[in-house]
């Protein structure tokens, strides 16, 4: 699966950097995984995510917890959003 960097101004880096902060901010996503519909997260300390604006935000179609806290975002953003939310917890990437 390739996906493609965001541009500058991107609508799917101003998106990440919301939900960046809306799920702890630095350091409290361990790991980033998505699959077709799903951002896949560890988190470091899941009592620091504000669940009430994480569902709220209009990206946001659900959120679940399995084996690791999930964030349903539906087929046609969850890669571009996963890439854009990478650079900004490794921006080496």
């Amino acid at each position: 699966m390739t996906t493609t960097h965001p541009r500058p101004g991107d609508k799917y880096q101003a998106t990440a950097a919301v939900l960046h902060d809306l799920l702890g901010g630095p350091g409290n996503i361990a790991t980033l995984e998505h699959c077709v519909t799903r951002l896949r997260l560890t988190l470091t300390d899941r009592f620091r995510v504000n669940d009430t604006a994480l569902c709220d935000h209009p990206a946001v179609l659900g959120i679940m917890e399995r084996d690791t806290f999930q964030i349903i975002i539906g087929p046609a953003a969850v890669a571009p959003l996963a890439v854009a939310l990478r650079q900004l917890i490794d921006p080496d990437l």
